[in-house]
């Protein structure tokens, strides 16, 4: 919050582009990790062809047979061979998320933000007055853009199509 009051007070004197610059400033502090979650998960991803042959080798494993813990064994071999940390692409994206919820939770109960008004939102602490609410509409073709640069995980058609309509949901 306090550096949302501070771009309204010292650079732009409007909520709605104090929201868009300080999300900029968030979303390049953060720049970091997403490059290297992204990184791993390319790397995870040329990996996959040899993950694939040894699950198939352990197919059919139940839980609790020894074999799997061979299986675990070559995975983690494979991952140290080729430098790849299996939790190298979850990880920094999951310590971005206390920075997002934080922020959505300051813009939930601001009470500058009643009265607000941000070219065509007269109340950014209310829903949009238009019939067809723009912003959300922005919000999901941004994220299917970003969807499209994010690596695809696996080769299961099922999955990537899950995927790809992610952000609709």
């Amino acid at each position: 919050f306090w550096m949302l009051r501070w771009s309204y007070e010292h650079v732009v004197p409007n909520y709605g582009w104090g929201i868009i610059l300080v999300t900029v400033v968030i979303n390049l502090a953060l720049f970091p990790l997403k490059w290297k979650s992204t990184g791993s998960m390319k790397r995870m991803q040329a990996l996959q062809p040899l993950v694939k042959q040894i699950n198939e080798k352990y197919k059919g494993l139940s839980m609790r047979d020894p074999k799997k813990a061979q299986q675990n064994e070559e995975l983690m071999a494979l991952y140290k061979q080729h430098g790849v940390n299996p939790m190298g692409g979850c990880l920094p994206m999951l310590l971005q998320l206390p920075f997002f919820i934080a922020f959505y939770t300051v813009l939930t109960v601001a009470i500058e933000m009643r009265h607000a008004d941000w070219l065509w939102v007269t109340d950014l602490s209310a829903p949009e007055q238009l019939s067809v609410r723009i912003l959300p509409l922005a919000m999901v073709l941004s994220q299917f853009w970003q969807q499209s640069m994010t690596p695809v995980p696996t080769a299961d058609p099922a999955q990537t199509r899950m995927m790809k309509f992610m952000p609709l949901l």
